[in-house]
């Protein structure tokens, strides 16, 4: 028996509505600011010419620009073009206002990333007429917060894969619906190496078995392509023909990173070198108290202009969660680093996690630092970050730790 025919519940054609924000960053710097509006936009970490572009306007894009061009590069294909320093906060705040739109509808919703969400509808509006329903009221509500100035491409089809790349097809401000209907022709009009989870590698190795294009791929047996590529054969077989097999599950979480690098004024001393990381180190310890979690592990590593890598890690210590306890073992760590050339990159991990709600802290200058700790979140949650810290990190607080993830957190907090 083919294994579609396995698969109960089977896929309604009309089950999942993936939502993907046009240009997202460089849409949200527009509209809060107005003179950038109509003009090509490009958002980076670093403007400068040496930095990269991480987001394009719809403006940008089409003259050319997308993520990954060099500043410098982008200023020649479109001199016009205006270079703005990345908000992480503001995408941050327009992302929670979308999700609450989306869970506003009665669909399971789940953020893929701070720009893309899919939605999985309710048995009794998976029709045409119920779907277009959900997603003019989404747009509605868009329009209503942030008129044409942020927008979204809406996909949708009966698994999460087919609905994302229905959300890719048609940008910006697109609505595209894919079922058995029009599905051969959609595919007809790709390659391979655009379907989403196929890279130049993957496409290679079907062209070796004698998969030249998506036609080819959807037309191939159950047998012959889980034969020649295995279980991943088996779920492209699926995938294709629009059965749920990518549907994954926030798990709670095992460690709380964070990674900066310290371009473009490395360090090349163990003093310079503790400013980034008592920054990171109260960064992390807000990130654990919020999550009501203590920690058991910690450890560094560093990366070395000439890409060699340094690390050392304690654990199975005592749990920990203030930010003075997870400095403290910070520089435990760090002088045992053997600095040989200028630091790149420094990244430092918790982990060892325990639910702190039903932990015992019975130490009282344990208690003494939490409590402390737990002060200097209730301030900076009022008043903004930074606003007050231990005197120990304040040489580092010129340090600008604020980056926007694409997974993780956000994914948490948002996915019910």
């Amino acid at each position: 028996m083919l294994p579609e025919y396995l698969i109960k519940p089977q896929s309604s054609q009309y089950s999942t509505i993936y939502i993907d924000m046009n240009s997202f960053f460089a849409s949200v710097e527009q509209f809060y600011s107005p003179h950038l509006r109509a003009k090509p936009v490009a958002v980076s970490t670093a403007p400068s010419s040496g930095g990269s572009i991480v987001a394009a306007s719809i403006e940008a894009k089409r003259a050319g620009v997308k993520t990954g061009t060099k500043v410098a590069e982008a200023r020649m294909m479109c001199p016009n073009i205006v270079i703005v320093h990345d908000s992480p906060n503001s995408y941050r705040h327009i992302h929670r206002q979308i999700m609450q739109i989306l869970h506003g509808t009665p669909c399971h919703v789940r953020a893929k990333s701070i720009d893309e969400a899919y939605l999985k509808v309710p048995s009794y509006l998976q029709t045409r007429e119920g779907v277009l329903s959900l997603v003019e009221g989404i747009k509605s509500s868009l329009m209503g917060l942030y008129g044409e100035h942020i927008l979204c491409s809406v996909g949708v089809a009966s698994n999460i894969w087919l609905a994302k790349m229905a959300s890719n097809s048609q940008k910006p401000d697109g609505l595209v619906m894919l079922d058995k209907t029009n599905l051969v022709g959609f595919y007809g009009g790709l390659s391979l190496v655009e379907l989403t989870g196929i890279n130049r590698k993957m496409a290679r190795r079907m062209y070796d078995i004698g998969i030249q294009n998506p036609i080819d791929l959807y037309n191939a047996s159950w047998k012959y392509i889980n034969n020649k590529l295995g279980i991943n054969g088996g779920k492209w077989y699926l995938r294709m023909r629009g059965f749920e097999v990518d549907i994954d599950v926030i798990k709670a979480n095992k460690s709380i990173s964070h990674q900066i690098t310290t371009m473009p004024n490395p360090p090349d001393t163990i003093v310079g070198l503790t400013t980034y990381a008592n920054k990171i180190a109260i960064t992390l310890g807000s990130r654990l108290r919020k999550k009501n979690l203590a920690a058991s592990g910690i450890s560094i590593y560093v990366q070395f202009l000439g890409g060699n890598w340094q690390g050392y890690t304690l654990s199975n210590i005592a749990f920990f969660r203030s930010d003075i306890k997870i400095i403290s073992l910070t520089k435990m760590l760090l002088k045992k680093l053997i600095i040989s050339s200028e630091v790149r990159k420094i990244s430092i991990t918790l982990f060892g996690m325990g639910d702190s709600r039903q932990l015992v802290f019975d130490l009282f200058d344990r208690q003494k630092e939490l409590s402390l700790s737990l002060a200097v979140d209730k301030i900076n949650s009022s008043y903004g970050n930074n606003t007050i810290m231990p005197l120990r990190s304040l040489m580092a607080s010129h340090i600008e730790l604020n980056r926007v993830g694409f997974a993780g957190d956000l994914l948490r907090e948002n996915t019910f």
